[in-house]
């Protein structure tokens, strides 16, 4: 069972979309009458020459807010911009080499690398339309072919940027009547950007789209406009962000009786970690600490009860499907350690929506939220597993003591990940999701590109939520895992079958969660990109599926089966869907913990026989016993 939050849409996937027309090229000649139309009706190639670097400030409106962008492009790789959108600030720039952005929930500079860089980096070279150069910029362009909708023909053109090495293309939607650029369709992930042009008027000689119009699919509600005010070619740049800022301002982290290092001890309950955090002052609630996350977030409910509201609206994506999400600014939100210790973040930005009640029944425990990347990129991170206990850091004081060499951390996006193989062939980067309580969970697209469906052995369907819904993964085993120098056995997998979402992915192989994980002592360190890993007690211990097959919940005082897997030792001793149990080993179920009860059920002894006490539709109670065995081979 899958218990993971997957990634809200970042905020600078829409903000990173630029008003000016943006393009790839080294075209086919077919495609090259087309670019050169468009420079013709634009205003002629010498007015296209004389363009040199370009400012542009609009107006924004999308997801219930208001605000501003501010763009400086240089030919023939430079690029700055400050947006700001209700209550969140955004600066990000290029200078051809490397770049750069502030996150918008925390506002610290992040120097880009990865996927993340190579996709800024083409950015730049569409958004200053190096495509419409006589050679074309270096890029690749070709005609992808013809299309028509409610308000004309187009030809559509697809770009590459030179050297884009895995970057998908994009499409440029080029109008047939009037050789202007329409639409551009920006991959992103599994998703798609689409960015309509309109009102097109003459500014800085050359006629220039006044409107943009920028969306995501399979999220309609996440729209934005950008409305310009003004246009200027040729300014002076000198002095402008091009290249990554040194960080500025005073930290908004507080420690409290504690110099730079925090020890927390946390409940490691349903393969979870959780946290005790205050927010705004209020008691101590229990949070979810969630790498997986790309922002904290609050349950609606739990907002609601200690008088906080949203403001603005956004879809978010999961693991499963897709949600809802408002934003709130708080005053600050804490954690506390023993002896009066602790740590504070002042005015941090959360999302809220409503968790709670899609996790409730799975955890056994009051859901107030989520501690994501915003809250965890801040310190150096320590999960200790053995011992029930997470260290905070500060970056700029921490020191690694252990004996174990670092491993790169991947940053695509604000999920950390790790390069992993699977049975010494199959190699790709794999997000690391404390917020997931599974083993490998591999991504459709990896999945299928290496057939690894068909490698399971001993495959069976199982049933995961995610925030945003439930889908179904199939569970098996592969012959090896290997994370850097650590390998073991047999490692349990699965493969995930959601359509949309997290799991869907095709910017990481898979998941890594807390069943891989807690074979560790893992360290994050965000800020200088490492990753270390401490084989600990649990690191040779075989994976277990489930031992019993049934998945027990809790709704209000009763112990529901929530699912039972055919073919399993529970479905083999009666035990269905929904069947509510009143006693296990003849303890009443209301009086077991979640934790205890999954040491019976799910690790229990194999050839054990567990006794359990079940009413069926509210009438008829029955008794079962159930003779534990390994679900997987």
């Amino acid at each position: 069972m899958l218990r993971s939050f997957g990634r809200p849409l970042a905020l600078a996937a829409l903000f990173a979309l630029a008003l000016a027309p943006q393009v790839d090229a080294a075209a086919t000649p077919e495609a090259d009458k087309v670019i050169r139309r468009y420079v013709d009706a634009t205003g002629g190639p010498a007015a296209f020459a004389a363009e040199g670097s370009l400012y542009t400030r609009a107006k924004l409106t999308g997801f219930g807010f208001s605000g501003s962008l501010e763009t400086w492009s240089v030919r023939p790789d430079k690029h700055y911009a400050r947006t700001e959108l209700g209550p969140f600030k955004l600066s990000e720039g290029s200078d051809g080499r490397t770049a750069w952005r502030t996150d918008p929930t925390t506002g610290r500079v992040v120097t880009l690398t990865d996927q993340d860089l190579a996709e800024s980096l083409a950015s730049t070279w569409y958004e200053l339309e190096r495509w419409a150069e006589p050679d074309n910029g270096g890029g690749t362009i070709t005609v992808a072919g013809h299309e028509k909708d409610a308000k004309g023909a187009y030809t559509v053109l697809t770009m590459v940027p030179p050297g884009g090495g895995t970057l998908k293309p994009r499409r440029y939607w080029f109008s047939d009547a009037t050789g202007l650029l329409a639409r551009i369709e920006a991959p992103r992930d599994q998703n798609q950007i689409a960015t309509d042009f309109s009102d097109w008027r003459r500014a800085a000689g050359r006629l220039r789209a006044f409107v943009n119009e920028s969306g995501i699919s399979n999220m309609p509600a996440n729209r934005m406009t950008s409305t310009a005010d003004s246009f200027a070619v040729n300014v002076r740049t000198e002095g402008l962000a091009f290249q990554a800022p040194l960080p500025e301002g005073v930290s908004t982290v507080r420690w409290r009786g504690a110099s730079g290092a925090l020890k927390l001890p946390f409940d490691y309950a349903a393969r979870h970690v959780w946290l005790r955090a205050s927010v705004n002052g209020a008691p101590p609630a229990d949070f979810l600490f969630d790498t997986g996350a790309t922002i904290s977030v609050l349950d609606s409910t739990y907002a609601a009860s200690i008088g906080l509201k949203g403001e603005g609206f956004m879809q978010a994506q999961g693991a499963g499907a897709a949600g809802s999400a408002s934003f709130v600014t708080l005053d600050s939100i804490a954690v506390h350690g023993p002896g009066g210790t602790g740590v504070s973040i002042a005015h941090p930005k959360l999302a809220i929506m409503s968790v709670a009640p899609a996790f409730g029944a799975y955890f056994w425990h009051d859901l107030a939220g989520v501690l994501g990347y915003d809250f965890i990129s801040r310190f150096v991170v320590t999960i200790d597993y053995d011992h029930a206990v997470l260290e905070l850091h500060d970056p700029a004081t921490y020191a690694y003591a252990g004996k174990e060499q670092p491993l790169p951390m991947v940053m695509n996006g604000v999920v950390p990940g790790v390069t992993a193989t699977i049975d010494g062939t199959y190699t790709g980067v794999f997000r690391m999701d404390v917020g997931s309580s599974s083993t490998v969970d591999i991504h459709g697209p990896f999945a299928t590109r290496h057939g690894l469906e068909d490698k399971l052995v001993g495959a069976r369907d199982v049933e995961g939520v995610g925030f945003g819904g439930h889908f179904t993964t199939r569970y098996g085993r592969l012959g090896k895992m290997a994370i850097g120098p650590y390998a073991w056995d047999a490692p349990m997998v699965s493969v995930a079958r959601a359509a949309e979402g997290a799991f869907a992915s095709e910017e990481f192989a898979g998941n890594i969660g807390n069943r891989v994980l807690e074979r560790f002592r893992v360290t994050l360190d965000y800020d200088h990109r490492r990753i270390w890993l401490e084989p600990g007690e649990r690191f040779a211990s075989r994976d277990a599926l489930s031992r019993s097959g049934v998945l027990v919940g809790r709704s209000g005082d009763k112990v529901i089966a929530l699912s039972v897997l055919p073919g399993s030792p529970a479905h083999a001793a009666g035990i269905r869907d929904d069947d509510e149990l009143v006693s296990v080993q003849g303890k009443p179920a209301g009086e077991w913990t979640l934790s205890a009860l999954d040491a019976v059920l799910e690790q229990g002894e194999i050839g054990s026989r567990v006794k359990i006490e079940v009413l069926r539709d509210g009438k008829k109670k029955s008794k079962h016993t159930v003779t534990l065995r390994e679900m997987l081979p």
